[in-house]
């Protein structure tokens, strides 16, 4: 409603906005985000068409034609992008371009140019970003002419990381039989873009990708590289299922099982069978920690008596179970969940362990989520940030960051409830979770 009453306001507003606009005596000098918005709110052609008119002009100071360009990039005509990849400023061309990628993936959009002559010089650039940026359009788009060049750029081990990884993103927009193929030798390797080319490869053949992960998880023994794995199988609609296929033959080792749940935990997409895998991967034991109500009051005695929570702040802490990424206490920790600063002294024990053991019982105000399934399999989870006619965003838990996605290529959409998983405490001993919530109960408390 609010978004809708701004567009209306300012759509009313527009003869009064829009005149000294085109006059150039509209006074927006050092407010560039607040003459973004009118543009976008507006929207319209002749305000999109003033802003053209206006590029046109060489008396534009920098930061208004950079508003003006990223302006036409969300909100202009595919024709507009071409006018960013012909600009003469390096600097602000390299700037622009990460913007003008996530515009075209998002609206899958194409500009009526010859784009193998507007891309290749870009792509020979000695700026890193601008060629980074060129050959992933160059696969979003499709550009047949400069496949070769993305593919040598992908395999070309002496080339800077940046760009290989983004030709190997760039190899997967052409999502053919030659890209799956050069993509699954890629991944194959145990090279520092492994974990690039299994991403690129799983939006593509998920299956293929993961039979490949199974067998060269061993290869893989940084932590970063493995949450980009994982988090690659985990945005995918079937990307859980599919792994707990193939771990279930080929177990994972210790640490990408470690890491596989952390990132499961901490993000809401828990999967009860590849949970199991990677548990007894990582070497710990389940524990069945459902409780009765009457259960639950004996056991909220023994936190009382016997909890300890030193030892319960040392286990909120483990990697596997992801609370501290979620959750912060005193401005330590993350923000994916609400803050547990106070959580003992507004909440009783029986609460606190009823509220780990049920996640979906009661969720505070602000964070139902809500989960979105796109018709090309990706999967997100999490927070409403707003929604226009044409698109949500989202906060993504996965990726903790808001993600853009078109109404028009949403498959459904569906609230979710908590993203903290049922079972969490599955992993601890009777002890440990006795600790824990001895911990948690006290937070918020004076000593």
């Amino acid at each position: 409603f609010i978004t809708y009453a701004l567009n209306q306001a300012v759509f009313a507003l527009k003869p009064f906005w829009l005149e000294p606009f085109k006059s150039g005596k509209l006074n927006l000098e050092n407010k560039p985000a607040r003459l973004k918005f009118l543009i976008q709110a507006d929207g319209t052609s002749d305000t999109l068409q003033v802003v053209r008119d206006s590029l046109k002009s060489p008396q534009l100071d920098l930061t208004t034609r950079e508003t003006f360009l990223r302006a036409l990039i969300d909100t202009g005509e595919p024709n507009d992008f071409a006018a960013v990849l012909k600009l003469t400023d390096a600097d602000l061309q390299a700037r622009l371009l990460p913007a003008l990628t996530t515009a075209v993936r998002l609206r899958n959009a194409r500009p009526n140019a010859d784009l193998t002559a507007l891309l290749k010089p870009l792509i020979e650039s000695q700026q890193f970003e601008t060629r980074s940026e060129s050959l992933k359009l160059a696969g979003l788009w499709k550009v047949e002419p400069l496949r070769a060049v993305v593919e040598n750029f992908a395999l070309n081990a002496p080339e800077d990381e940046k760009v290989r990884r983004s030709a190997i993103e760039a190899l997967a927009g052409f999502a053919d039989d030659a890209s799956r193929k050069t993509l699954g030798k890629l991944s194959s390797e145990n090279t520092s873009v492994q974990s690039a080319a299994l991403v690129a490869l799983c939006s593509l053949d998920v299956t293929n990708a993961a039979q490949i992960f199974s067998e060269t998880v061993s290869n893989v023994n940084d932590e970063a590289a493995l949450t980009e794995i994982f988090s690659a199988f985990f945005q995918r609609q079937t990307g859980a299922e599919i792994l707990a296929q193939v771990f279930g033959k080929r177990p994972p080792t210790k640490i990408a099982a470690e890491v596989g749940l952390r990132l499961m935990n901490s993000s809401g997409r828990r999967h009860e069978g590849l949970a199991r895998i990677l548990t007894e991967a990582a070497g710990l034991n389940l524990q069945n920690q459902r409780m009765t109500p009457a259960e639950i009051a004996t056991f909220a005695g023994e936190v009382r008596t016997r909890g300890d929570a030193k030892h319960g702040a040392e286990i909120f802490r483990r990697a596997e179970l992801g609370c501290a990424v979620c959750h912060a206490v005193n401005g330590q920790g993350g923000n994916l969940g609400p803050d547990l600063s106070a959580l003992g002294s507004a909440q009783p024990v029986e609460f606190i362990i009823g509220a780990i053991l049920d996640p979906q019982k009661e969720i505070k105000e602000g964070f139902l989520s809500i989960s979105i399934t796109m018709k090309d399999g990706e999967e997100y989870q999490g927070y409403l940030v707003r929604e226009t006619a044409d698109e949500i965003i989202l906060r993504d838990v996965l990726q903790n960051k808001e993600v853009r996605l078109r109404r028009d290529a949403i498959q459904e959409k569906k609230q979710n409830g908590s993203v903290m998983p049922t079972g969490l405490a599955d992993t601890l001993t009777r002890t440990e979770f006795r600790d824990l919530v001895r911990f948690l109960s006290e937070l918020g408390k004076t000593k």
